[in-house]
């Protein structure tokens, strides 16, 4: 459901009044006056390149001021840190159209594509170059403008200049509503409504036309602690174990998990919900959506790794690049009959079994 201006404006009243944006926000704009030495067009190449490569590792490391940027690709940005420099010159080059400087940098057969490089840390950058005209645009702000129901509508053969002028032709729409706010509030909103209870529970209200609480953060997380259950509890550790030892685990195929620009394979954040694993197997070409039981019903599990599976299929699966199958593996603990019923009609989820060992050994 698409919400109207005066809703959003209402939405945006109460971000504006909370005390965690109002210290975000403080924050948020001493960080932008660290990163202007050096995301500047004069200064840039005042740098040595040590300075240069220390300069953006530690903005990288930050995450602007927003989320850390994944670390997987941190060190290949700047491995030739002249094709770094050169591409930084472009990026910030404003004679240039901005549709054309991202095509260039982020189509894969660009002049100024690096690996690593995706359209979250471009737009950052760009959004710290001048944050009262660019904005930044990655899966966050794709969840949020979904979440307000302000999805750009993309079509077919759009390059990346054109969905970013989209997204912006969006933005602004929300920032026009608050005249005194620059982008980097706009992107800290857009986080809040669609990554945290309190902002997910404001847009509810407002959609079914209910007053929005002041303590819908501070119930939402009461409800959440009398539900925690002690095998919820065990298989949040699994799910760190598995992260953490992810290459010995046999999953019947060589699994890697998966990371892009700004998330990790642990607890990938997507608009229908935060996938527990996602792996890829890239010699068979399939994306893998792993989820844990965790004491829910067969019926709960099932439905939620299937609409996991879709939204990877549509959003990850097929790209400008190629073309990936998706399939699934729900962990239990137990055999489960309803479970197993229920997958005999799906081919691409399988079930696998854990148990866990605990031993005491006397040595005194």
């Amino acid at each position: 459901m698409k919400l109207n201006d005066e809703q959003i404006k209402l939405l945006l009243d109460k971000f504006i009044a909370s005390e965690e944006a109002k210290t975000w926000i403080k924050q948020r704009w001493e960080d932008h006056k660290r990163w202007k030495e050096w995301i500047d067009p004069d200064k840039l190449n005042t740098l040595s390149d040590d300075e240069l490569k220390n300069r953006f590792l530690e903005y990288f490391n930050e995450g602007a001021g927003r989320h850390p940027f994944n670390a997987v690709y941190r060190d290949r940005i700047v491995r030739d840190i002249k094709k770094f420099r050169e591409v930084m010159n472009f990026l910030l080059d404003e004679s240039i159209s901005v549709k054309k400087r991202l095509n260039e940098i982020l189509n894969r057969d660009g002049r100024f594509h690096i690996e690593g490089i995706g359209k979250g840390l471009t737009t950052s950058i760009l959004m710290d170059l001048d944050p009262q005209k660019y904005a930044t645009w990655n899966n966050k702000t794709n969840m949020g403008l979904e979440t307000l129901g302000l999805t750009p509508q993309f079509v077919r053969g759009d390059d990346w200049g054109t969905r970013y002028e989209k997204v912006m032709e969006v933005i602004r729409h929300i920032r026009d509503l608050k005249p005194e706010f620059s982008f980097l509030e706009v992107d800290h909103f857009l986080h809040i409504v669609s990554a945290t209870e309190e902002g997910k529970e404001a847009v509810r209200a407002l959609i079914e036309g209910k007053e929005i609480s002041s303590e819908v953060s501070e119930t939402m997380s009461q409800i959440s602690k009398e539900k925690e259950s002690m095998e919820f509890v065990m298989e949040k550790y699994l799910e760190e174990f598995i992260e953490e030892n992810f290459e010995k685990i046999d999953f019947g195929a060589r699994l890697e998990l998966y990371q892009d620009e700004e998330n990790t394979g642990r607890q990938y954040s997507t608009p229908v919900g935060n996938i527990d694993l996602l792996a890829i197997d890239k010699n068979k070409k399939e994306f893998v959506v792993i989820e844990l039981k965790k004491g829910r019903s067969s019926d709960t599990v099932v439905g939620q790794i299937l609409r996991y599976m879709g939204w990877v299929k549509e959003h990850l699966a097929v790209n400008d690049y190629d073309q990936y199958n998706v399939r699934g593996i729900i962990i239990s603990k137990e055999k489960d009959d309803r479970l197993e019923y229920a997958l005999k009609m799906l081919q691409n989820v399988n079930v696998f079994l854990y148990s866990v060992s605990f031993e005491l050994k006397r040595v005194i």
